[in-house]
């Protein structure tokens, strides 16, 4: 009977430790969910050690209601962020309308245009930075169902967003007159092209010349690529370029360094990497990748 005791007490805590027990199973009901993949005896046993070890019953319990407290507070936290974000995305939106009305409406002298200029570039920004947090927070949410892109409308819809920045630099955007098929969600992936396409024209020549493609690899994934001609980035850089709020003085960024993280989150998310290929010589400017599935494996 000892024997068995030390085995009840070597198998439970390592099943505990997988994701979601605690929440999911009352403290009795672990051991049986455990017990249902072991001897018969086994589930006998480990009964009646908790039944003569109280403090673990009682601990169990306590950390399933921590756990389900946790829970609650993360849920509140979400609504409270959702509710000021669309907050300050509404008082956001009313500046920059303002300082258009103002621009358009009213003769001022041009150092007034020029600091009204500077509300809607940063109003702008605030934006984006609002978007992307609220991105970065729906992906940790459930999951989500793949679907064969309309790459060609994707890009399409991301260069639509990145109208003024395109006319502001009068970059020159070439893309494939096809695109190969990829699985993934269409909302996220527009958000991958229009980071990737922005950073190109922000971070490009003189004028901005920013190439899209896509090669089909052997192992049933398509890698898309955004090559600028940019400064570009030293070897040294590029393992960390897309961690989040990354500064770099070599190509004076002012991001605020989310973009490329999310990238990484979305793209992981879809089951694909991301990466950069750059040498650092002016001109020669990064090559900035993702890749998704050539096909969705929960239907194959």
């Amino acid at each position: 009977m000892s024997s068995q005791n030390g085995k009840a007490q070597q198998l439970l805590p390592s099943s505990l430790e997988e994701p979601g027990i605690l929440a999911a199973y009352p403290a009795l009901g672990t051991v049986k969910q455990a017990a249902e993949s072991a001897a018969e005896a086994y589930l006998i046993e480990s009964l009646s050690t908790l039944e003569s070890e109280p403090s673990f019953i009682r601990d169990m319990v306590e950390l399933r209601r921590l756990n389900d407290l946790l829970q609650t507070r993360n849920e509140e936290l979400e609504a409270f962020a959702h509710t000021v974000a669309h907050q300050l995305k509404n008082s956001s939106s009313l500046v920059t309308l303002f300082a258009h009305i103002l621009k358009e409406n009213v003769q001022l002298p041009e150092a007034i245009q020029l600091y009204l200029d500077g509300i809607i570039e940063s109003s702008h920004k605030m934006n984006n930075v609002i978007n992307e947090l609220q991105l970065l927070a729906g992906l940790r949410k459930g999951s989500i169902k793949l679907k064969p892109l309309n790459m060609s409308e994707i890009v399409a819809e991301a260069r639509q967003r990145l109208t003024p920045d395109i006319e502001d630099r009068q970059a020159q955007i070439i893309e494939p007159d096809e695109w190969p098929v990829a699985w993934g969600y269409g909302p996220w992936v527009e958000e991958i092209w229009v980071n990737y396409i922005g950073n190109a024209i922000k971070y490009g020549g003189e004028p901005p010349l920013v190439e899209l493609g896509a090669t089909i690899q052997s192992d049933e994934f398509v890698r898309f690529w955004v090559r600028d001609n940019g400064a570009g980035l030293l070897p040294e850089k590029q393992d960390q370029i897309f961690k989040p709020f990354i500064r770099y003085n070599q190509i004076k960024l002012e991001g605020h360094g989310l973009g490329l993280s999310i990238v990484q989150h979305i793209v992981k998310k879809l089951g694909g990497q991301v990466g950069v290929e750059s040498r650092g010589l002016p001109g020669q400017g990064s090559i900035f990748m993702f890749t998704l599935l050539t096909l969705d494996k929960d239907h194959e």
